[in-house]
């Protein structure tokens, strides 16, 4: 897996989402669409909808696993994911802002911030699953 960083930083506009993709899919950043909420609102669109209809584009689906954002995964759901499965990783970044990450086995193993710092909660996991 080779890390893409992303190139704008800063909610609502920040690329985190896109280099998260970029990062899983093995593909340059500029292969994935602004997926970012500011771009999902000026389009009337959820920011999970726009995402969602992207992946099915390319014959995906996002599986995810939530609780509320103010709450974090429990352990043991992390603990299931299997060790070598590549997933997206949602939560609240040191910035105090909603930010996307990639893990792997249920860790995190790349922050698309500049700054590397992580995450300090997880309050989801999103998985690639191919369409039938």
């Amino acid at each position: 897996m080779r890390g893409v960083t992303q190139d704008v930083t800063g909610f609502p506009h920040g690329s985190c989402v896109r280099a998260a993709y970029a990062t899983i899919l093995g593909v340059p950043l500029e292969a994935i669409p602004p997926l970012d909420p500011d771009t999902a609102m000026r389009n009337g669109q959820r920011q999970g909808d726009r995402e969602r209809e992207w992946l099915a584009s390319i014959g995906f689906d996002l599986i995810e696993i939530k609780t509320d954002p103010d709450d974090e995964l429990a352990p043991e759901v992390l603990d299931c994911i299997p060790e070598d499965m590549e997933h997206l990783m949602s939560g609240i970044s040191p910035r105090g802002y909603g930010h996307r990450c990639v893990g792997i086995g249920g860790k995190l193993v790349w922050d698309p911030h500049p700054s590397r710092e992580g995450l300090l909660t997880v309050y989801s996991i999103g998985m690639l699953v191919p369409l039938p």
